[in-house]
């Protein structure tokens, strides 16, 4: 497909630059109003041909009254001997006689007629390259792309490192309801009916104390009656 578009836009610029060049092309009169004629000085033609500004594709107008003059392209040689049996192309004897310059470079042109050239009835021209810009197409704008939205990218979760707190156990004792922190319980015999390893025993409630005085009593008075009976 690329390489169709491609013969075709240089087709394009041929036929563009064909018809642009037919169209900037120019008619020049030779002599101007004058015409070709015998001129009144030998400087009359060369003093036009230095005004002009002809390129190829430009058409040269020979005016002249019919049988009168004649038109023929001649080789410089020839121009500047006026020998006339010799020409470059057709011999013109109608006019009005066009002449396109289809080369670029010095062209050189006389009557035929016999004497005429040597009356400077002939024209030396210089003849230009074509200078036509060849018109630049357009080059087509290539369709833009639509922008690719990358989906957003969720952020990703923080990893927390932190190791949480470890409570603190207090391993102070926690004293009793109502009691001082240095109460101490009685603590009872063991399994065993020994009291327990490094614990020391506990007095006898007061209650305990009272009792075992009065059985120490009554064993004393026991006693000491039964010594009484004795003796």
């Amino acid at each position: 497909m690329s390489g169709n578009k491609g013969v075709m836009s240089l087709l394009v610029i041929v036929v563009l630059a064909t018809v642009y060049g037919i169209c900037s092309a120019k008619t020049v009169i030779v002599g101007d109003n004058t015409g070709w004629t015998v001129p009144s000085s030998a400087s009359f033609y060369p003093n036009w041909a230095s005004q002009q500004n002809l390129q190829v594709g430009d058409v040269l107008v020979f005016n002249f009254p019919a049988t009168a003059h004649t038109v023929a392209e001649v080789s410089k040689a020839n121009y500047d001997s006026c020998t006339t049996t010799t020409t470059v192309g057709p011999v013109l004897t109608t006019p009005p006689a066009n002449v396109t310059l289809t080369a670029a470079g010095s062209h050189y042109f006389l009557c035929t007629i016999p004497t005429h050239c040597g009356f400077n009835q002939k024209l030396a021209v210089s003849v230009s390259a074509a200078t036509t810009s060849t018109p630049t197409p357009t080059p087509t704008a290539a369709p833009k792309k639509s922008p690719t939205t990358s989906p957003a990218q969720s952020p990703s979760p923080v990893s927390s490192t932190a190791t949480p707190p470890t409570p603190s156990v207090s391993t102070a004792p926690i004293s009793p309801v109502g009691m001082g922190p240095s109460a101490s319980f009685p603590m009872g015999p063991t399994a065993g009916g020994s009291p327990a390893s490094g614990a020391k025993s506990a007095p006898p409630p007061a209650h305990n104390f009272a009792a075992a005085t009065g059985v120490s009593i009554l064993s004393l008075l026991s006693v000491i009656v039964a010594s009484a009976v004795l003796f």
